[in-house]
């Protein structure tokens, strides 16, 4: 029999420890906490060793059934951080199968093994799996006496997952079943990022003044429990500016940049998130043809790109295809053309954005197009129309597209090239 003074609830990472009382050289309790402290250390080898033997001198005890589980849950960490996917997730089964022969099925032990078990399954690569497991923690969850953080630890994830696999529906009906008598929930990184999923959702759904009312009740929520320079603000205001700017509410959004690039700009660590802030703001002189300030603004940008050591990445791309648009609204071509074919460099190492590089292949070959440099044209314009292609671009863009080619075929006398595109372009409009 293992004689131990009490349980504890489930602490840190691994749940199903207990408390230590003997450090007898066969004691269960013994192997358990050597596991524990060796996996610690990182020392992964000599950690799973003792925890098997653990398990095996909980195995041969007439009441091990619960130790056995908990080294099991143990052995499972350990075998994750070696790279043990599948071995792993046999040793989590296996303890949640001796959780539930010593407790209940319902027992909120049981909950927090079902809260491994979806870890170490996306660790997998298996989102599918690890929804499964984190909707059965959360079905014992709702109804069971449990800890606050583990309830939000579980629709986190749930909420997460649901919006990767584009189940939108999900995460709305999992968050409006949470809230349920939590309309005063505090303030927490786990609530917060909770909110930014529902908020995702919303705006996936068409839903958007949902979106702005979840963002602008955790804004609030911000506001009264962090300082006032504290960067969480800056990336709700960041995200609730991005919804009204997707809506055409330019005038509505850019209060909300200015707020959030103040923020940042306290901050000593420079971050992205600012670059991007000032590439919003940027665009909003644009569009107001306040070149001058656009212009200086982009420059500010792509300078603090550099600082970050990321002047090779899809914001540098996104950038000087923006600030090549202001020289060539200004009539300056040339600098244009030298900014879009850097732009398309980066676009073309960096396939991620490809609507936005299709935009700027378009300008660049509607240049030499209007320079009758129809040879140069002919590739950007064809770019420009593969790239939409892939990018599922809008039906209107597509067109345009289309019509670039056709115009740049029927002024350089190709009939037979602008016959063809003629043809998708009557396609398309039916």
């Amino acid at each position: 029999m293992i004689k131990l003074h009490h349980l504890t609830t489930f602490v840190t990472l691994c749940a199903l420890l207990f408390s230590s009382v003997s450090w007898a050289a066969g004691n269960w309790q013994y192997y358990q906490d050597k596991a524990m402290t060796l996996y610690q250390n990182g020392d992964y080898i000599e950690a799973e060793k003792n925890a098997k033997y653990a398990a095996k001198i909980a195995k041969e005890a007439d009441n091990g059934t619960a130790f056995r589980a908990s080294s099991l849950n143990l052995l499972a960490f350990i075998q994750i951080a070696q790279g043990k996917q599948n071995p792993a997730i046999d040793s989590i089964n296996d303890a949640i199968r001796f959780t539930k022969s010593a407790y209940d099925d319902k027992h909120p032990q049981v909950a927090t093994l079902l809260f491994n078990k979806g870890n170490f399954l996306e660790q997998a690569d298996q989102p599918l799996n690890a929804i499964e497991a984190y909707t059965q923690a959360w079905d014992i969850q709702q109804f069971e006496d449990v800890q606050a953080n583990d309830i939000l630890k579980t629709v986190n994830a749930l909420t997460r997952l649901h919006n990767e696999s584009q189940n939108y529906a999900e995460t709305i009906s999992i968050v409006e079943e949470f809230m349920k008598g939590r309309s005063n929930e505090p303030f927490s990184e786990l609530f917060r990022q909770i909110n930014y999923s529902l908020a995702e959702a919303y705006v996936q759904q068409n839903q958007q003044d949902a979106a702005q009312r979840t963002l602008k009740e955790e804004l609030e929520r911000e506001q009264n429990a962090l300082e006032s320079n504290d960067v969480h603000l800056a990336e709700t205001l960041e995200r609730l500016a991005a919804i009204l700017e997707a809506q055409g509410k330019q005038s509505s959004a850019t209060p909300l940049r200015k707020q959030a690039l103040t923020i940042r700009s306290t901050s000593s660590e420079a971050s992205l998130a600012n670059i991007m802030n000032l590439n919003e703001l940027a665009l909003d002189s644009q569009q107001k043809n306040d070149y001058p300030k656009a212009k200086a603004l982009y420059q500010e940008a792509l300078a603090g790109l550099h600082k970050l050591n990321h002047a090779q990445g899809i914001e540098q791309a996104l950038i000087l295809g923006n600030l090549g648009s202001v020289e060539e609204d200004q009539g300056n071509t040339k600098e244009a053309l030298t900014l879009y074919q850097q732009s398309l460099v980066l676009h073309d190492k960096i396939p991620t954005q490809p609507l936005q590089a299709a935009y700027t292949a378009a300008r660049a070959g509607a240049i030499f197009y209007t320079k009758r440099d129809y040879l140069k044209a002919e590739p950007l314009f064809l770019q420009s129309l593969s790239l939409m292609e892939k990018a599922q671009a809008p039906t209107a863009s597509k067109q345009i597209a289309l019509e670039n080619l056709i115009a740049l075929y029927d002024a350089w006398n190709k009939n037979r090239e602008e016959s063809k595109y003629l043809k998708q372009l009557k396609a398309l409009k039916k």
